[in-house]
């Protein structure tokens, strides 16, 4: 019996973890073959992919992403291979089983939760003729034309027990690609957005366990490895415990961590200062700062404290930090969200994400959802689109916000820039975003997909149109070329912002690179290479209202920040 386990993923860097854990569960895994996609994927090749395999089994793990997909391609499925099984498992179908296959005629088996322990009873019962899935809990299937659904959700409750998934066939797939790995299951807080909190407790695999995976993992050389624990350091002393392993490593490859900063103490404060820079990125949901949103969701967060973390862990720029907020939640209309954002924005994370609040299926503030009038899509992600407390006008502000944040703020290409435009609001960051986000809807920045150059001359754009008289223009244009030639190694500057001023005469650098004592001062690493062949690596510029008048600025190409990725820049005295 041939089963083929599929995974849509939302972009081709990620990886679906739980069909291969399906895979690594069954007695026989050699005749089981697992095919990933993404939703970007053309649907007509993933039919033609699945067919090819000809399954006699054929499983989805189903998400917000890919779930519409999926059942599209099950219709298509069930006419071409009339006699396949088709299974669904995974969040998106684990909370309406029964509801999933009346909806969706080409479904004979919807499964509940964890699928390790269920999955290879179900397959044999299938392979053997037999009825002993009947017996198996959080199950739904179609029995002489009637749904039958046996309640529960499964848990796996010792981690260890599981076989790994991460097996050659895994790591070899996901050359170039995000590597997701757990180290725990569940979560300790009850969040009402989440569906996490839809079952309590946290279950670990042992220490050992983890070091032994990674250690495979690593053989591999994967760029980043990310765990995808809801809360990872819940357990101070298991997670201590992985951090100090993670920074005793020789090794080139990131952990990326989703943490409470505020669970955080001294001890894991000191840990993380000592971690090699751009080992380790912090991922950190904070998603509001309003008292009574956060009470009313039961997210418990000590708001003094992770801000101290938060600043503390920035100071030591060894840490990418990438802080969260949700935008929609009950009580939070859009000046409460204004002062979540200023607060969040002025910890100066290195990213900031503004999502939307998404009514998933299984969580309780879907439940809840006529107690604070909320109204959604109803189609997945099922984002909110307004309830009491905020209206579709406002979340629509919100989201052109939302996308001048990404394209501005968290490109981090233009952090000097910025800078000057954040002293114009005097801490009203979201104003500046409100306003930049206005003039690129009036302009039709928004419409449309805008490349990095582009942005510039839109920002720069924006300063001239809005803030003429409030910026010093020549201060902001220098602002613009120094984060230009932070970000980007052409040298070629764009002529929005590009000024015959900024360039020294080429003798004068000739001059300069010829001067050993110059080399061994300033670009040591240049020693005895020719000087054409030092300007193929660093540049030289004049920036007298960012650098003082008398200096002049290097960038070396050859050298970046592995935590803002930004290239290293000397200032040196003419």
């Amino acid at each position: 019996m041939k089963i083929v386990l599929v995974g849509i993923n939302s972009k081709y860097i990620h990886t679906c973890l739980a069909v291969w854990y399906l895979k690594a569960s069954l007695k026989n895994p050699g005749e089981t073959v697992v095919r990933e996609f993404t939703i970007n994927d053309n649907k007509d090749g993933i039919l033609a992919e699945i067919y090819k395999e000809k399954p006699d089994v054929l499983a989805f793990s189903c998400y917000i992403w890919n779930y519409e997909i999926v059942k599209l391609l099950i219709r298509e499925i069930r006419k071409l291979l009339p006699e396949c099984f088709i299974i669904l498992g995974g969040p998106e179908v684990s909370y309406t089983a029964a509801a999933v296959i009346k909806e969706n005629d080409p479904v004979d088996f919807v499964l509940c939760g964890e699928g390790e322990e269920v999955f290879p009873v179900l397959t044999e019962a299938i392979q053997n003729g037999s009825e002993a899935y009947k017996m198996l809990k959080g199950i739904a299937y179609r029995e002489n034309g009637e749904i039958i659904y046996r309640e529960g959700f499964n848990l796996i409750p010792q981690l260890d027990r599981l076989n790994s998934p991460y097996t050659d066939a895994l790591l070899e797939s996901a050359e170039n690609r995000i590597i997701y790995y757990e180290s725990s299951r569940g979560c300790p807080f009850n969040c009402s957005y989440c569906i996490s909190s839809t079952f309590n407790g946290v279950r670990f695999f042992s220490f050992e366990r983890v070091k032994t995976e990674l250690e495979k993992l690593l053989k591999f050389g994967p760029k980043l490895i990310k765990f995808v624990d809801r809360t990872f350091n819940c357990n101070k002393k298991r997670a201590r415990e992985i951090l100090e392993y993670i920074i005793s490593l020789e090794c080139g490859t990131v952990f990326h961590f989703e943490a409470a900063a505020d669970l955080f103490d001294e001890d894991m404060l000191e840990l993380l200062g000592r971690a090699p820079q751009g080992r380790i990125q912090l991922e950190i949901g904070l998603q509001t700062t309003n008292t009574g949103t956060l009470a009313e969701i039961d997210r418990v967060t000590d708001l003094g404290r992770l801000k101290s973390n938060v600043v503390r862990i920035l100071s030591n720029s060894n840490i990418h930090v990438h802080l969260d907020l949700i935008a929609g939640l009950p009580f939070e209309d859009i000046i409460s969200f204004r002062g979540s954002f200023n607060d969040v924005y002025g910890m100066k994370p290195h990213q900031l994400q503004l999502g939307f609040l998404k009514m998933l299926k299984g969580a309780r503030v879907r439940n809840e959802a006529e107690k604070h009038g909320y109204s959604y899509r109803d189609f997945a992600p099922y984002e909110i689109l307004e309830n009491k407390y905020i209206k579709y006008q406002d979340i629509l502000v919100l989201k052109d916000v939302e996308e001048t944040v990404e394209r501005y703020y968290n490109s981090g290409r233009f952090q000097k820039s910025l800078l000057l435009l954040e002293k114009i609001y005097s801490g009203d960051y979201f104003e500046l975003y409100r306003a930049l986000s206005v003039y690129c809807r009036k302009n039709a920045y928004l419409d449309r997909p805008i490349a990095y150059r582009e942005n510039i001359a839109v920002l720069s754009g924006f300063v001239k149109a809005d803030l003429a008289g409030r910026v010093d223009m020549e201060e902001f244009r220098q602002a613009m070329v120094f984060d230009f030639l932070s970000s980007d190694s052409s040298c070629a500057i764009p002529d929005s912002i590009r000024a015959d001023r900024d360039f020294l005469p080429a003798g004068r650098i000739h001059e300069m690179l010829r001067s050993e004592d110059f080399i061994k001062e300033h670009l040591p690493d240049f020693l005895y290479i020719p000087a054409k062949n030092i300007l193929k690596k660093v540049f030289f510029v004049s920036l007298d209202l960012i650098a003082n008048s008398q200096e002049i600025l290097i960038f070396d190409y050859t050298q970046k920040d592995a935590v803002n990725g930004k290239y290293k820049n000397i200032i040196i005295k003419e």
